[in-house]
């Protein structure tokens, strides 16, 4: 709801020295998504999307038989405004749902550093942060979380590099266009233009955009606008971003456990550490088959 003309109580965003924030505790759909891990909190997202686009649907269909029962010739919901509006709610929440798998790659990789922290060898970490905010954290400050937040992950090599550093292992390496992943990285670099699409040029596809389609291997018509909802786009986005960051996290949990096994670790396997990365990251048979102490 827009703010009363001349409400005196509301003021103006430039006489403002903070950004309104709430607890996520505070907010019903996030309350129950704190504590857990990266891949149960991405599916989460995927699953409120996919029952708050039931609720609009069922919403519409339910006022449709209203009308019909109280009034078969009187005006009703118009299928035209609520077409409009759906798609609109699909095409915003496909964006959601991609930038949720960046964010899913970004706090998968804070949960490992987290976990295997005192394994990996100060040598191997690579990064920076900016000295301002540095000075301007406030609170008791993580400095894993630091060193990977301000990155961007809607970069496979940028992952790749990520879990590089924390466990010896690559997972996608675009560059090598005959990989085993070869057609699932060309897919997720895709579906990371869509994203770039959505975000900086309102869903219209330009020229350039276009042409970087036609580069992975996707026909996409320049001057007209994606469409999440025609031929079941996002349905099958959906799908595949839930199937990756599933694989993906057992991937990482598998490599995760080949990194731990190797010979002249810098610490002894204790339980503590197994029952962390189980908690942050989850749980994997070959982190099982491990000797802990």
């Amino acid at each position: 709801m827009s703010r009363p003309q001349g409400a005196a109580n509301i003021k103006p965003f430039e006489e403002r020295a903070a950004v309104a924030t709430t607890s996520a505790q505070e907010v019903r759909h996030l309350a129950r998504q704190a504590d857990l891990s990266p891949l149960d909190q991405f599916e989460a997202l995927l699953r409120n999307q996919r029952n708050f686009l039931n609720w609009i649907d069922t919403r519409h269909s339910e006022l449709a038989d209203a009308k019909m029962q109280i009034d078969p010739n009187g005006r009703g919901p118009k299928d035209g405004v609520y077409r409009k509006y759906r798609w609109y709610t699909e095409q915003q929440s496909l964006l959601e749902a991609i930038n949720g798998l960046e964010v899913f790659y970004k706090s998968s990789s804070i949960a490992l550093a987290k976990s295997v922290r005192r394994y990996v060898a100060p040598q191997k970490v690579k990064g920076s942060v900016d000295a301002k905010v540095l000075w301007l954290a406030q609170g008791s400050a993580s400095f894993v979380s630091l060193i990977f937040e301000h990155q961007l992950f809607h970069n496979l090599d940028a992952i790749d590099d990520a879990t590089n550093m924390l466990v010896g292992a690559k997972r996608y390496t675009p560059s090598n266009l005959n990989g085993p992943l070869a057609g699932r990285v060309r897919a997720i670099q895709c579906i990371f233009q869509m994203r770039h699409t959505l975000s900086h040029n309102q869903g219209r596809v330009t020229q350039s955009d276009s042409a970087k389609f036609a580069s992975l291997g996707y026909a996409a018509e320049h001057g007209e606008v994606l469409d999440p909802g025609k031929d079941h786009l996002g349905d099958v986005v959906r799908d595949l971003l839930k199937l990756e960051a599933r694989e993906f996290t057992a991937w990482l949990l598998s490599k995760t456990a080949t990194f731990l096994s190797a010979a002249g670790q810098r610490h002894p396997l204790t339980q503590k550490a197994k029952d962390r990365i189980e908690k942050l990251v989850g749980s994997h048979p070959d982190l099982d088959a491990l000797a802990w102490q």
